[in-house]
């Protein structure tokens, strides 16, 4: 029984070089192709993240306080060189979140038997972010310090 060509069933020979049919070699290819995207993501992605044990602080930059007053400290190391123009850059680092009283430093007044007691609402200070500059940027004694 013969059928017409696009109903024709195919024999064993013919299927054996069927050009669609993969061959090792080129499935191998196509497996080591999809190997190296994998391991080429991973490594981007890997590569994006910051791990916790390396322990490397980069500073935060411009306008962002540091944790540390030796981390604002050396990011005006980095910056000195480029302005002194006029005057040399002599760093000057100082705690904004310590600076005023805030809702943080709230203190709770209330009476207790016969006398008061006084509570703090909130946390007792704010955690430290340091700011620098080239110069003390005000005549408040001791709240520029001298890098």
């Amino acid at each position: 029984l013969k059928f017409p060509w696009p109903f024709r069933l195919k024999q064993k020979s013919e299927l054996a070089s069927c050009p669609l049919r993969p061959t090792f070699p080129q499935v191998a290819h196509a497996a080591m192709k999809f190997a190296a995207i994998c391991v080429a993501a991973l490594i981007a992605v890997t590569s994006g993240l910051k791990l916790d044990s390396a322990k490397v602080v980069d500073p935060k930059g411009a306008g962002q306080g540091e944790p540390t007053m030796a981390g604002a400290c050396e990011e005006c190391g980095k910056h000195a060189e480029y302005l002194d123009r006029n005057d040399p850059c002599v760093c000057f680092a100082t705690d904004i979140q310590g600076t005023f009283a805030d809702d943080s430093t709230k203190e709770l007044t209330t009476r207790k038997g016969y006398g008061t007691e006084t509570v703090n609402t909130g946390a007792k200070r704010l955690p430290e972010s340091w700011m620098w500059h080239c110069r003390p940027v005000s005549s408040t004694e001791g709240l520029w310090k001298q890098c």
